[in-house]
């Protein structure tokens, strides 16, 4: 048990061995080392010169014979103490590196009508039951095309039965196709706008979907903080200005 709580605190499993080794045999040469920690020579060569340079050990010269000493535990407060003191030093480099990893952006492109369920399965994934993300609805004229609304009547069913809310924004024009798609789908809330909106955009968590209908179906996604919090934000001001 004391091998495994000193390897805990920094310690190589042959650097515990023999460091509990000296405390039990008191001053020692290399030899009887050797014996009681059942270790090959070169390794305990070697590790001895570790624990010396970690202040662990210390030896005395008799003669030309090194005879080694393990200093007392207490010391370890110390060593702890100096082990702190260096992250303390590093931990702003950490910090840096963190809000690097945080801001960070990616985007993936996903084609065709396969490529679009990886897309949105991501939120089916990354959402839990009570979850709320946005969207602005596909273009009207695509809104007419059979593939389209049976794509997104099955997924945003899908998302229904796992418990995920979900906000739109959607023209008046289109109220009745978009009424084809959400017909008895729970969790689900729908405003209309008069004024242009952008067209094909979801964003949940840090993410921003962008769909492209041109040629094929295509769906950008868009793994930005800054990006996705301001898209929030522009939903959320149409939001409280559109007609429920």
């Amino acid at each position: 048990m004391a091998t495994e709580i000193l390897e805990e605190l920094g310690l190589s499993h042959a650097e515990a061995k023999i460091y509990l080794t000296l405390l039990e045999l008191g001053t020692s040469k290399t030899g009887q080392i050797i014996l009681s920690a059942k270790l090959q020579s070169s390794t305990v060569y070697h590790v001895l010169q570790s624990l010396i340079e970690k202040g662990l050990v210390s030896y005395i010269l008799n003669g030309k014979i090194k005879y080694y000493q393990a200093e007392s535990p207490e010391v370890f407060l110390l060593f702890l103490e100096e082990k702190k003191l260096k992250f303390v030093e590093v931990l702003p480099v950490l910090k840096e590196k963190e809000k690097l990893g945080k801001t960070r952006q990616s985007a993936r492109v996903y084609e065709g009508i396969k490529g679009l369920k990886t897309a949105f399965n991501d939120i089916l994934t990354s959402l839990k039951s009570g979850d709320e993300y946005y969207f602005f609805q596909v273009p009207k004229e695509k809104l007419f095309n059979k593939d389209v609304l049976l794509f997104f009547r099955s997924y945003h069913t899908k998302r229904a039965e796992r418990g995920i809310k979900v906000k739109g924004l959607a023209v008046k024009e289109s109220k009745n196709l978009v009424k084809k798609i959400f017909h008895n789908i729970k969790c689900t809330r729908i405003r209309y706008v008069d004024e242009f909106i952008p067209h094909g955009i979801v964003i949940y968590r840090n993410k921003v979907i962008m769909l492209d209908w041109d040629k094929s179906p295509t769906a950008f996604v868009i793994e930005s903080e800054t990006i996705a919090s301001s898209y929030k934000r522009f939903f959320e001001e149409k939001w409280n200005d559109a007609a429920k």
